[in-house]
């Protein structure tokens, strides 16, 4: 393509454009022109526009307006009403087509859509608005100087080749009074001015909403416990947005009861039962899978029916926000919060609604943490224990038993040990079959660890052997410890055997002797020949070996 072909297209500059240019070709008067950059902005001043044109002006203004600023701003439509002549740039309405004080200029082909503008020209008024918008950005000029506004009138017309006539006519060729536009500038500087004030303390309060989500994400962060998380949760909301009450609640699936997990009233809290046909706007959360506002407690119809009990509770509003829905293996956790005085505001809500889901990003990992943790002490649990009796198994038995004797010997502590082996186990197992004589074993195992202290360590040793590590006692508490232990064993009967079947122990107790005994072999040895001098006079005994 040639250059002079790619200069034919080239698309004039907008009117916002054009306008800035007029500013820096003239200077005076056109540097008194006020920027902004939110359409927020433009749309409170371009209805203020249009109010000032129906309330001030005797039915003797004209009006240029885009077409999207007249169908967005409800209040253009009541100053076209009195207007003396209207031109629209685009496609109007068809409330507006047809009128007779309408004039329908087409589309902005310079513009291609990107400017938006509403000009005002009377007697004794003229106010100019115009702005671009697209790609992302906002800017926009506004000025009540009449040679600005006639300016940018008379450019607009040009541009898409309209003559103006009748009153447009006379206002652009005649003067007019600044006093009543210096009013109306005073108006919307004013405007302009409070919009400022707003959006520096929403910055303000957006500033200390952010620290706020940051303290609670750090908080939260640090926690591993899914309890722990849920409390520091639902302190920190607490603290950040005042509520009377504020907790986490679990749901099961189609349950009629709920659990509080954390409350930031009291810490201990962690799984009270809650009747959740009392609070409904709980069920309405779940229902629906989104949060729930009540900002009139007493007479919302949600809460209707429990008005009385919220009144007494001094509750006038709740939120509910859910945290996680629907996980299998949590359930529904939902956060709710209460307070008695004001209603909560939807930056509390939206506040709310960040958090929440932050901490259910921190709920899942401390969830994967536990699963983890609990995998491994599971896996811990197994390498150590024995799988028919849940008793420590041979392994573990030997590096605690040469963990005790280490400590017995280093500090001169007493140290027993005791070896019980069931009597005629076979005739058990030939006489009941062999999963009888499993859970013979079980019950026998489960005796002998009620009977013993919690500081010893039972742990089957083979076959139908088990045996006892006792630290810190001497050889009165060792025999006493195990005649308990027979005694359990042979005066009660057992489960699934008739109540006239016999089975005893024998047992072999060995203790150390600092001077005797040289290594912990020494002390499975003692307690073997005492338990097998047991059997030999006759089962059922209780005898102390030798060092």
């Amino acid at each position: 393509m040639s250059e002079s072909v790619r200069e034919s297209i080239q698309e004039p500059p907008s009117l916002f454009e054009h306008v800035q240019e007029l500013a820096q070709a003239h200077g005076q008067p056109f540097n008194t022109l006020v920027s902004f950059d939110d359409f927020a902005i433009y749309y409170l001043l371009a209805t203020e526009i249009a109010r000032i044109a129906a309330d001030d002006c005797a039915n003797d203004h004209c009006l240029m307006v885009d077409s999207q600023t007249a169908r967005q701003v409800d209040a253009v439509d009541n100053a076209r009403a009195k207007a003396a002549s209207v031109h629209v740039f685009g496609a109007v309405s068809s409330a507006w087509s047809g009128l007779d004080n309408v004039t329908v200029c087409g589309g902005v082909p310079q513009t291609d859509g990107r400017d938006l503008f509403l000009v005002l020209i009377s007697p004794g008024l003229s106010l100019a608005l115009v702005c671009k918008q697209g790609n992302g950005s906002f800017r926009g000029l506004w000025t009540g100087q009449r040679s600005q506004v006639t300016a940018i009138a008379q450019h607009l017309l040009s541009a898409h080749g309209v003559t103006p006539v009748g009153p447009l006519a006379s206002l652009l060729t005649r003067g007019g009074s600044e006093r009543t536009s210096l009013d109306a500038v005073m108006r919307l500087t004013a405007m302009l001015s409070r919009q400022l004030t707003l959006r520096q303390r929403d910055m303000a309060t957006d500033r200390d909403e952010l620290f706020s989500v940051l303290e609670i994400l750090k908080a939260i962060s640090t926690e591993r416990r899914a309890h722990d998380i849920l409390y520091v949760f639902v302190e920190q909301i607490a603290k950040a947005v005042h509520m009377d009450r504020c907790s986490v609640v679990r749901v099961w699936d189609r349950a009629d009861k709920g659990l509080v997990l954390a409350s930031h009233e009291d810490e201990s809290v962690t799984e009270l039962p809650i009747d959740l046909s009392k609070y409904p706007e709980i069920q309405r959360a779940i229902e629906t899978r989104s949060k729930v506002v009540i900002n009139d407690a007493q007479h919302d119809p949600l809460t209707r029916g429990f008005a009385e009990d919220l009144v007494r509770a001094r509750v006038n509003a709740i939120l509910v926000v859910p945290l996680v829905l629907f996980e299998q293996s949590v359930g529904t956790l939902l956060l709710r919060a209460a307070r008695g005085d004001t209603a909560f505001s939807l930056r509390e809500i939206s506040f709310c609604e960040i958090v929440a889901g932050a901490a259910a990003n921190a709920l899942e990992r401390a969830h994967l943490f536990e699963s983890i943790q609990e995998a491994n002490e599971r896996l811990e649990r197994l390498a150590v224990t024995d799988g028919l009796t849940g008793l420590y198994n041979h392994r573990f038995l030997r590096q605690r038993l040469e963990d005790e004797f280490e400590r017995a010997r280093r500090y001169s502590l007493p140290l027993s040990c005791m070896m019980l082996d069931v009597d005629n186990f076979k005739k058990v197992n030939d006489t009941y079959g062999h999963l009888k004589g499993d859970s013979v074993l079980r019950q026998i195992a489960k005796r002998t660890v009620e009977s013993v202290r919690k500081s010893d360590v039972v742990a089957r040793y083979g076959g139908e052997e088990l045996f006892v590590i006792m630290p810190q006692t001497g050889l009165k508490g060792a025999k006493a410890q195990a005649e308990r232990v027979r005694k359990k064993i042979a005066h009660h009967p057992f489960a699934g055997l008739p109540e006239d079947a016999e089975v005893t122990v024998s047992v072999g107790v060995s203790v150390f002797d600092p001077e005797r005994t040289l290594d912990c072999e020494a002390l499975i040895r003692a307690a073997d020949g005492a338990l097998y001098r047991s059997k030999a006079r006759g089962k059922n005994l209780v005898t102390v070996g030798e060092p």
